[in-house]
């Protein structure tokens, strides 16, 4: 003791001191020692469950501190191919192993890991199912552990593949067989036959086609024939509207426009025919204005006529050659004479109303079709085309350039002065003077012309639909236009004249119509 004092003379610092509580604790340090010995021993023991020193890498070994790295021994060539292959991981690693040691320490995990690959590259070639597919197997298995299996598949399926090919051609030498046949027959029912075969063949679309066309071609046909043995416009039309393409359709619009030409259109139905052409259906005024203080009574009152349809008129009056072709075949009379002036194209004068009627007729019986002088509306609705002026032109003056009248070089007493005349006197040949708006020539002046309509003291309670007037004196009939012998008053649009049916003369002619319908 420090101060003086032996051990012996210690004595504790008070009554509750315990001295074996200040010795030390040798219990826990036992304890403490064997439990830390047992987490040492189990920490030795799993690693050497997880690093075996024989499997890593040299460079591992390398890291390891130099008293370890010591005392592991060295790898034989074996053992470090096995590491190669290992490191590598590919099928060339693996063969590559076993090539250089087949009865290596590692040759079964080598052949494991080669027969891994073996069966990837089947079950690829399973799914492919098909004859590349095991062969390309087979290319790089050759010997593998289904090698066998996939030379018998590629045997099985290339037996099929030659069964197949053999079956489609006997199938596709039938096929052509039949079509052949079929098309050599070339009927619908030749064409079923074969569709009940071969529904899918690669010539049924055509045969199907063919079918069509020749079910629609008997249509076609019969329709054409129904509208040939009828002859009418409507039912040409009917033919066209149900056979839009129909292999007579051309035929079908020329017969059309011979029975029922279209509105302007000008024609001639046969050599000895007058050229016509077709005025449209519409609405006019006709008859004298209350304004014209020229008009006679027997020239109103104007009254609205409708014409529902058109119809053709002959573009000029009906000429000598014209009417001298129909004596010559019979249809008409004796050959009328013509003054001295010159037949061919000149008007054809001295007819009576009975020798226009017979003309008509004649043209009827040559054409086909229905001719007919005109009625006084359709003459006066021709001869305005649509104009509602009192002379063509609007007025005497302008008058000149498309009637032929008595004019400044006669000494009549009512002659237009405002006018002079290339033909004194007579009769010009037809068309040498202006057109109306409708084409039309001469339908004033020139020659009076004979309408159907019976002498009436006016016009009213006149048909209003384009008919002729069959009331009052049928004996007499109406003229209309004037003619070279007229003055400016009897040239007017509404002028109506009247003339025994039996009257022939140097200043009346005639045109004609045809009905379209």
């Amino acid at each position: 003791m420090s101060d003086g004092k032996t051990k012996e003379d210690w004595t504790p610092p008070s009554d509750d001191f315990d001295v074996r509580e200040e010795r030390a604790p040798w219990g826990r340090y036992l304890i403490y020692a064997v439990l830390l010995g047992a987490v040492a021993a189990g920490g030795i023991w799993l690693a050497s469950q997880v690093v075996v020193t024989h499997d890593i890498p040299d460079q591992a070994r390398i890291d390891l501190p130099a008293e370890q790295a010591s005392e592991a021994p060295p790898m034989g060539a074996d053992e470090a191919a096995w590491v190669a292959a290992l490191e590598k991981d590919t099928l060339e690693g693996y063969r590559d192993y076993l090539d250089a040691f087949p009865d290596g320490r590692f040759a079964d995990k080598a052949q494991e890991q080669i027969d891994a690959y073996d069966n990837r590259a089947w079950e690829t070639a399973e799914q492919r199912n098909t004859i590349a597919g095991y062969e390309d197997y087979l290319a790089d298995w050759e010997d593998g552990l289904h090698a066998d299996t996939a030379r018998e598949r590629v045997a099985q399926m290339k037996a099929a593949r030659d069964a197949a090919a053999a079956d489609a051609a006997e199938r596709a030498a039938q096929e052509r067989a039949d079509w052949e046949r079929a098309a050599r027959e070339n009927t619908v029912a030749s064409y079923e036959a074969y569709l009940a075969k071969h529904p899918a063949g690669p010539n049924a679309d055509e045969a199907r086609a063919r079918i069509s066309a020749m079910q629609a071609s008997a249509a076609d046909k019969a329709a054409w024939q129904a509208a040939e043995a009828a002859g009418t416009a409507d039912a040409y039309q009917q033919y066209l509207t149900s056979f839009p393409q129909g292999a007579h359709v051309a035929s079908a619009i020329a017969a059309l426009e011979r029975l029922r030409p279209s509105v302007g259109k000008t024609f001639r139905d046969c050599d000895a025919c007058p050229s016509m052409t077709v005025l449209p259906g519409g609405n006019d005024v006709l008859g004298a204005a209350d304004t014209d203080d020229s008009a006679r009574a027997n020239e109103k009152p104007a009254r609205p006529v409708t014409f529902q349809s058109p119809f053709a008129m002959s573009v000029h009056e009906v000429t000598f050659a014209q009417y001298d072709a129909c004596v010559a075949a019979g249809g008409c009379g004796t050959r009328p004479g013509d003054e001295g002036w010159g037949r061919g194209s000149r008007p054809v004068v001295n007819v009576a109303f009975a020798d226009a009627q017979s003309y008509a007729a004649w043209l009827s019986q040559e054409t086909g079709f229905a001719y007919a002088l005109p009625s006084e509306a359709q003459w006066e609705y021709a001869a305005r085309a649509g104009a509602n002026d009192v002379h063509p032109g609007g007025s005497p003056e302008a008058l000149c350039a498309f009637a032929n009248g008595a004019s400044s070089e006669t000494s009549v007493a009512w002659a237009n002065r405002a006018c002079t005349d290339p033909g004194v006197s007579r009769t010009l040949p037809v068309g040498t003077l202006s057109a109306n708006g409708f084409g039309l020539r001469d339908m004033i002046g020139n020659v009076a012309e004979w309408t159907l309509d019976c002498n009436t003291l006016n016009l009213r309670d006149a048909p209003v639909d384009g008919r002729p007037d069959a009331r009052g004196s049928c004996g007499q009939r109406v003229v209309r236009g004037g003619s070279w012998f007229s003055g400016a008053d009897d040239l007017r649009y509404s002028a109506r004249s009247m003339l025994r049916r039996g009257d022939r003369n140097d200043f009346t002619g005639f045109r004609v119509v045809r009905n379209l319908d």
